[in-house]
This record gives structure tokens, C-alpha cells and sequence, in this order.
């Protein structure tokens, strides 16, 4: 943490962060079993207040990943479904702070999705597909940072077409 050499106006941080984790996938004839693991943590520098360097916040960590299975029913027809799950304490604790932001808070510090979905070849170069999302619970806070709801979950359905030339 340092200013930026010949400039008086700007802060310059050196934050090490650190990503760590793996991927597998596994065939067996028309299944593909794939996912991944990840663990991340940085020290969380926050500008102080007279503007001369950074403090150390509460440090940011997060670990997650997904595991996805694809089907090939026929050659023109597969199944996908897909879970996600995101910890991350950092996450939560900032969502729930009351100010105005353009997304819901978390409900809590695990966010799960689970995503079923299909595809169709239609021809060898158009691809129909339709997907539908179960996603994590959310809050919605007023302004003195208090829930203004309970939970509820925004649920995403999203059909696609795509042609290659």
C-alpha cells in the first residue's frame, strides 16, 4: 500500500488475493459428469478516511463450485442439470448493510441454484435450448436496514436459439 509514484492523488494497493481449487469431467458413453471446486480469500484493504494508504478490513473469503451433468438422449436431444453453491460470509454481511444497491441481499451465506434444461439440434447448425433456474433466496431491506419482506426467490427461465454460418 503505497502511492503511486510522482502522483499525489492516487492510491495504489498490492493486495494479495488468493484461488485455489480443481475440475474434474468423467464420460461414460452418452454422460458427462463435470464440475468444479474453488476456494478464494483476500485481505480486504479498505481506503481510510484521510486518504493516505488502506487499513485491513474483516478478510474476504469464498468457496464454491458447480457439478453439471449432460445426457445425450439422442443424437439431436440433450438434458442437462446443473448446482451451483456459493459461501461466502463477506457476501451476506455486505448485503445486509441497508444501503441502496440495485440487487437484492442474500438471505443468507450459501447460495444454491439448481438449473435443469434441454437442447435440440435442430439442423446441424441451429441449436434450440431451454433452461430454467431455481435460485437462492433473497431480502429486500427499507432504508433504516431492516427486511422489508421475507425471503423470496427470483426465478429465471431463459430459451435460446443459436445458428453458426
Amino acid at each position: 500500500m503505497q502511492r503511486a509514484t510522482g502522483d499525489t492523488g492516487v492510491l495504489v494497493a498490492r493486495e494479495p488475493f488468493y484461488r485455489t481449487g480443481g475440475d474434474f469431467s468423467f464420460n461414460y458413453h452418452s454422460l458427462n459428469l463435470f464440475g468444479l471446486y474453488m476456494y478464494g480469500h483476500d485481505k480486504n484493504l479498505l481506503p481510510n478516511a484521510e486518504n493516505t494508504g488502506f487499513v485491513s478490513g474483516v478478510p474476504a473469503h469464498f468457496n464454491g463450485g458447480f457439478l453439471e451433468a449432460d445426457y445425450l438422449f439422442y443424437p439431436w436431444l440433450m438434458g442437462i442439470m446443473r448446482y451451483d453453491r456459493v459461501q461466502s460470509t463477506a457476501d451476506f454481511i455486505n448485503g445486509q448493510s441497508g444501503e441502496s444497491t440495485n440487487y437484492f441481499s442474500p438471505a443468507g451465506s450459501t447460495r444454491n441454484r439448481i438449473t435443469p434444461g434441454i437442447q435440440f439440434l435442430i439442423h446441424a447448425n441451429i441449436k434450440a435450448s431451454f433452461e430454467y433456474q431455481f435460485r437462492p433466496p433473497q431480502r429486500v431491506f427499507d432504508s433504516e436496514g431492516n427486511p422489508a419482506s421475507s425471503p423470496f426467490r427470483t426465478n429465471q427461465a431463459v430459451a435460446g436459439l443459436e445458428w453458426v454460418y
